[in-house]
């Protein structure tokens, strides 16, 4: 205990005189003595350590959307947005993590689906180090509660589509209430892992990644030295689209990097919208099955097609797969990729509710504009 202590005294001077430098440099301190925070004798030190990032947990999580997948390593097939945060520390030391907000998700049964949900889990936490990276481990002990309350069905079985109470009535929202939760709470009750580099990169995973693992992701951006904001897959059907992002540019000079593949459709849109616009355009989509323009035209309109041997429109690289830096303005921004017939230079093969889908891989990387 005594060994524990003297350790936590050196680390938390150690991060106080290097508040002023940056976060990267705390993490240095930190990763200097990787086995004295590791040892599992000393998990109330890493306690310690880890409870200055709770305050910050609320805020970081209200920063980003959360792709919703069935399961791993199947692509998204939806997207939730925390809109309301808290985080109580109960006396076990455990975090009690209350979340609510909107999304929306695809079923072969109901197509889109507009959501609200709440839910309430429990989490275990604590951080590991490995080389120059922090592993910080959210583990759920257990979903006390939630709820999901259905906005919008684009289609029922009989093929009506409508919002979901009052044309499908109360008896079917709730039957398929269950499924909505399995996508959400089922999600959230996985936990989570945030890995943050010595560079100050920070990747998110659902589930829990043993120390030295990153998260699956479709590109390598090893070597990258760029900040990766996401690297995903999304399943995008006829008439689907998905919102990625926001993300947030505070300095002048920046652009958005993507880098995109699509499968499984000869082509998919990107485009790039302050949050402002995306935020209501994602209300419009939550809402009303029938899928509509945004509010104002796009800063970025672009098109990504499927590499196919002879076609005019296929990528330029050999690899098929697409690159493109757009500079942006300070601000906040969804980068949207579209399987539309209503925003977009291309439209679906497809129909609505056509089971074939678009596969878009893609990454977002913050890049200096110049």
């Amino acid at each position: 205990m005594v060994h524990a202590r003297a350790a936590l005294r050196l680390l938390l001077l150690a991060l106080f005189a290097c508040a002023s430098l940056g976060a990267s440099c705390g993490q240095r301190a930190v990763t200097l003595m990787p086995g004295v925070v590791n040892d599992t004798g000393n998990r109330s030190l890493r306690r310690a350590i880890f409870s200055y990032a709770i305050d910050q947990l609320c805020t970081e999580m209200k920063k980003r959307s959360l792709p919703l997948r069935m399961s791993d390593p199947e692509p998204s097939i939806g997207r939730f947005f925390p809109t309301g945060c808290s985080v109580t520390e109960l006396p076990n030391e455990n975090l009690y993590v209350q979340v609510v907000g909107h999304g929306y998700a695809w079923t072969n049964l109901t197509g889109r689906v507009g959501f609200e949900a709440a839910a309430q889990v429990e989490y275990d936490h604590d951080f590991l180090v490995e080389g120059s990276s922090m592993y910080g481990y959210f583990r759920a002990v257990r979903t006390q509660s939630s709820t999901f309350t259905p906005l919008m069905f684009e289609r029922s079985d009989g093929g009506v589509a409508g919002p979901a109470l009052s044309l499908l009535g109360t008896a079917t929202s709730q039957a398929l209430a269950p499924l909505g939760q399995r996508i959400l709470a089922g999600q959230l009750a996985r936990g989570f892992t945030v890995v943050r580099e010595g560079d100050a990169t920070v990747a998110f995973s659902l589930g829990v990644l043993e120390k030295g693992h990153r998260p699956v992701a479709p590109f390598d951006t090893s070597r990258s030295r760029a900040l990766v904001l996401v690297n995903d897959r999304a399943e995008l059907h006829a008439g689907q689209r998905d919102f990625v992002g926001p993300f947030e540019i505070t300095e002048k000079g920046r652009a958005l990097g993507v880098t995109a593949l699509v499968e499984g459709a000869p082509a998919a849109d990107v485009l790039i919208v302050p949050q402002t616009v995306g935020d209501a355009w994602i209300a419009q989509y939550e809402r009303y099955p029938q899928t509509g323009p945004a509010a104002a035209p796009p800063l970025v309109e672009d098109s990504i097609f499927a590499a196919r041997e002879g076609s005019p429109g296929a990528p330029a690289t050999s690899d098929g797969v697409w690159r493109r830096a757009f500079p942006v303005p300070p601000g906040s921004y969804y980068v949207v990729f579209d399987h539309t017939a209503t925003a977009g230079r291309t439209s679906p093969v497809g129909t609505p509710g056509d089971p074939r889908a678009a596969t878009v891989s893609y990454a977002v990387e913050l890049l200096r504009a110049d």
